[in-house]
């Protein structure tokens, strides 16, 4: 399936960025500036704040939160690691500009001194709305949840709720919470006989996965013993296993009945099926008929697929995707999609999980389509009754016939209205409330702006929103980076040292990508030829189609290379490094907004605790080896790059600092291309990546694919090319081990060549060195997985052939019957 290339508009000149210099300030009272909360409440009460001047015991609500989660962790005299673990989580995600090590230090007096959740309660009751009374509830009830003990904990809980002044919310909290087993609730909180006459109301927002109806979200290929239910009330997620087996949650094991909470950039593994934070949200609001994305297929005279925003006359299939995916049948088609053959005017409901089947055998999963659906962004018709539209990332805010925008890629609240003169032709932009920058052009937002036809809102760096009141039409196009092709790539140095040759792949967003090879055989000039740096001396990087030197200057801002030296600045902080890596970067953005990035970036990297402390030299070290790689890889990385390049970074680290290196980067990097070049991973490193991408010497590209069907490739190769003369047959040093390592492919690669008596051959390399002689050349490697390949799509193509013939033999008409003589 190829793709349309994505809009790639020219990044206009950064406007000139307001930067006051935020102060530093070592504790929490940063915590605490009226900047956007992921808390609901938060919000509430700064711009409660705003309005008057704060007193002091309104002004700070992290200390009151420190006390009401410490005092859950302690009601029952024992405090659990996973409460602890829990509390710390969610304050940390709420409050990202909280210093990590001054937080713990908070919650570590609380749960050493005495705490009063009662009056906590009574106090915060005037203070919260009764929505933001519920997700206080959420994130407390979740808590107590994971402590073991929560028949002991229930009555704290329904008494601290019944002080927020929310009883009756409370036990429909605990009902749905409980998927229909409501818990009972002390007297003095009981409503009497309500709850029974009318049925506990559903507080939350709930989405049921599982493996077969009745769950809203069925995922046929969980195997057996996986169910999950997942609640949202603002933008807190709650995960509770309704399965028999433990799945994984932010890195954690979750036991059946068991709650977690995730967060922006965090999963859940349920077996080998992965959903990440912003599949959730996506499925919530599909739920909820907000919003739906859809995508149009059109196959080409040769059979193959593309895919497009809008139809067109030559469009065969409309693909819609909620919680299921409904295909319609524009024209015939000699596709097949769940076991029927899609002819126009039929329409297919499928599962996420299922696959268009071409008629030349090619297979297309409805997954890989939906999240084209999702990158290319929605297309809003407006109606001719209708003039005024709200426009926002957050579904509660909405109301019917107004436009959800998809999650901005770099994050943010973004809430605007757009009122509409189809007669005109013109229309009008306000800003409610934007965590982004908006503009018009080049031009910047405040407040409101008079909208012409043909228009387009610039909304943060990546995300745009084109007006068309003629047509009625609002379109939302997002610059994503989608996929980057290596075509027959080569390079050589003076005409003589060849570095890479022939390299050809394709890389698709998410992907990290691992470089590996032995010394010298180009993973670096293939990072740099990448980045912009080295143009090839043949052959072709695209970027969404585009090719990358003919483009540098608009596709060189979508890549960032983080090269193997340290670059920065010695002299200064860790926390001024990163000051100073955000203002380069990113200029265009407020002087508020790069703090937040920073502070935010700074948690990422795992190095909060030491952003005080000078960056230091290799000579004079104030950071260890871990932190030093980190914070180079973290200069880079605040950018807004789609595309990441980093060349070797755990070079010289030990195996545990370079595993957690690897983590960070594949945390960051997530929902990005990623490729990382190193010289021989450990395995556990090794299945990190999506792909690896083995260059043998003289850049020839020997294999590329997932980490396992390597490791199947090497141990296949080493079976079929083994001697089967005796003397051969024993000196072959190289034994098959039941689990291979990547150890196990640079020996089958290296094998080295002997001569009849045993001993190896020496030969003469480019520097006149002796070095053994490999017995399977660079040449032999790079031709076999070439053959290989073309091998695969010979059959394809046969097995394509093979069924058309049968689909036309079994559509012709049965021969008439000879007349008997």
């Amino acid at each position: 399936m190829s793709e349309s290339p994505n809009r790639l508009p020219p990044k206009s000149p950064p406007g000139a960025a307001r930067d006051g210099g935020a102060a530093r300030d070592a504790g929490l009272a940063r915590a605490t500036s009226p900047r956007r909360r992921p808390f609901a409440f938060v919000r509430t009460l700064v711009r409660r704040f705003r309005r008057r001047p704060p007193a002091p015991a309104e002004a700070n609500m992290l200390p009151v939160l420190i006390k009401v989660f410490a005092g859950f962790s302690k009601v029952d005299g024992v405090v659990e690691e996973a409460e602890i673990d829990s509390s710390l989580s969610a304050l940390r995600h709420e409050f990202p500009e909280a210093v990590y090590s001054e937080l713990r230090r908070r919650y570590r007096e609380a749960i050493e001194g005495p705490v009063d959740l009662n009056a906590i309660a009574t106090s915060l009751a005037p203070e919260l709305a009764d929505d933001d009374k519920l997700l206080l509830g959420a994130q407390l009830y979740a808590l107590i949840s994971q402590s073991g003990h929560l028949k002991e904990h229930l009555i704290p809980f329904y008494l601290f709720m019944t002080n927020l002044g929310v009883a009756s919310q409370a036990i429909d909290l605990v009902y749905q919470l409980n998927t229909g087993e409501i818990q009972p609730a002390p007297p003095e909180v009981h409503r009497g006989g309500e709850a029974q006459e009318r049925g506990a109301t559903r507080p939350l927002q709930s989405l049921h996965i599982g493996r077969r109806k009745p769950a809203d979200l069925v995922l046929a290929a969980l195997p057996e013993g996986y169910d999950m239910w997942a609640f949202r009330v603002d933008r807190l997620l709650l995960l509770k296993n309704t399965g028999l087996l433990p799945f994984v949650a932010r890195g954690r094991s979750v036991p059946p009945g068991g709650f977690t909470q995730i967060y922006d950039g965090q999963r859940a593994l349920l077996g080998e099926t992965v959903l990440n934070y912003a599949d959730l949200v996506a499925f919530f609001n599909a739920k909820d008929g907000v919003a739906t994305a859809r995508v149009f297929l059109s196959f080409r005279w040769d059979g193959h697929a593309f895919v497009e925003k809008a139809p067109s006359k030559d469009t065969h299939l409309q693909i819609e995707f909620g919680l299921a995916a409904k295909v319609r049948a524009l024209r015939d088609t000699d596709a097949h999609l769940a076991g029927r053959r899609l002819r126009k005017d039929t329409e297919v409901h499928a599962a996420l999980t299922d696959r268009v089947l071409l008629g030349n055998g090619t297979e297309i999963p409805l997954a890989d389509l939906r999240r084209r659906a999702r990158e290319l962004g929605g297309r809003f018709e407006l109606h001719p009754s209708k003039f005024l539209y709200a426009v926002s990332t957050d579904p509660g805010r909405l109301s019917p016939g107004d436009i959800l925008l998809s999650p901005n890629p770099r994050g943010g609240d973004v809430h605007l209205t757009i009122r509409c003169d189809f007669d005109a032709r013109t229309g009008e932009l306000e800003i409610v409330s934007s965590d982004l920058p908006i503009h018009l052009g080049d031009h910047l937002v405040r407040g409101k702006a008079p909208l012409t036809d043909g228009a387009t809102i610039r909304i943060g760096e990546a995300q745009f929103l084109a007006c068309d009141f003629g047509e009625r039409i609002l379109e939302e196009q997002r610059n994503l980076i989608s996929g980057l092709e290596l075509a027959d790539l080569a390079h050589s140095y003076d005409g003589k040292e060849t570095a890479l040759d022939g390299v050809s792949l394709r890389a698709r967003r998410g992907e990290m990508i691992g470089i590996i090879g032995p010394s010298g055989c180009g993973k670096s000039t293939l990072i740099r030829a990448l980045a912009g740096h080295l143009k090839p001396g043949r052959g072709e990087i695209r970027i969404n189609g585009h090719e990358l030197y003919a483009n540098l200057r608009t596709l060189g801002h979508y890549i960032s290379y983080i090269p193997q030296e340290e670059t920065f600045d010695p002299l200064l902080t860790v926390e001024e490094n990163i000051d100073c890596a955000a203002a380069i970067r990113c200029p265009h953005l407020t002087a508020a907004e790069r703090r937040r990035r920073a502070d935010a970036r700074l948690a990422d990297l795992g190095l909060n605790e030491r952003r005080h402390r000078l960056a230091g030299s290799p000579v004079n070290k104030s950071l260890s080896g871990g932190e030093r790689r980190r914070l180079n890889a973290g200069l880079d990385m605040i950018s807004i790059a789609d595309i990441y390049l980093f060349d070797e970074p755990t070079s010289g680290l030990s195996s545990k600092d370079s595993e957690h290196v690897l983590e960070i980067i594949r945390g960051l990097s997530q929902n990005k291309i990623t490729f990382v070049s190193i010289h021989q991973p450990s395995s556990r490193l090794f299945h990190m990546f999506q792909k690896v991408l083995l260059l043998d010497r003289g850049g020839k590209l020997a294999f590329f694919g997932p980490p396992g069907e390597m490791l199947d490739y090497f141990r296949a190769a080493h079976a079929a090319e083994l001697p089967a003369g005796p003397l051969d047959a024993a000196l072959a040093e190289v034994e098959t081990p039941c689990s291979p390592s990547p150890d196990f492919i640079f020996d089958v690669l290296e094998t080295p060549l002997r001569d009849l008596s045993g001993n190896i051959v020496y030969e003469e390399d480019s520097r006149g060195h002796l070095v053994p002689a490999r017995r399977f050349s660079p040449d032999f490697w790079a031709d076999r997985f070439n053959a290989q390949r073309l091998l695969r799509e010979v059959n394809r193509d046969r097995a394509a052939a093979l069924e058309a013939a049968a689909a036309a033999a079994e559509a012709a008409p049965a021969a008439a019957p000879k007349p008997l003589p």
